[in-house]
């Protein structure tokens, strides 16, 4: 990850008195500049969440068309169902995604940090990079 990212904050969330802080670490892309947020808690189930902002001048399904277009392939993986299937062999659920007024959420869970780490660029590369084709458009929008 230090290839592409620096460690840009590193603070501690507070759960309430007598609770131990969770350490929060804020990592920032060196080229496109966008964030990933990292909250190691303990446990054997980790949530992978990433968050776009959406805006939208017209509320018109743009950014709920994009979200299901993601899924349908990227530069580097250009097959429908590739994030699931990576999430599956990384023991995690098939990757889930709700659009929003402002915002799209992509998530992922699944058993271990390291999963997580391995679905992350993959998920990251079908929202940066999505392929647009004609066909996928018709599939998921008409």
């Amino acid at each position: 990850m230090a290839d592409k990212y620096i460690l840009e904050q590193t603070s501690a969330f507070e759960r309430g008195s007598g609770c131990k802080p969770y350490p929060v670490h804020v990592y920032k892309h060196k080229q496109a500049e966008f964030r990933v947020v990292v909250c190691p808690i303990e446990g054997l189930v980790c949530n992978l969440t990433v968050c776009v902002p959406t805006l939208c001048s017209d509320h018109k399904g743009t950014a709920h068309t994009l979200e299901h277009l993601v899924f349908c392939g990227s530069q580097k993986h250009p097959y429908r169902g590739y994030i699931d299937a990576l999430a599956s062999n990384n023991l995690g659920q098939p990757l889930n995604a709700s659009t929003h007024k402002d915002m799209t959420l992509y998530k992922f869970v699944g058993l271990c940090q390291e999963g997580a780490a391995n679905v992350l660029p993959a998920v990251l590369d079908h929202i940066m990079h999505p392929t647009l084709h004609d066909n996928h458009f018709a599939t998921e929008v008409m």
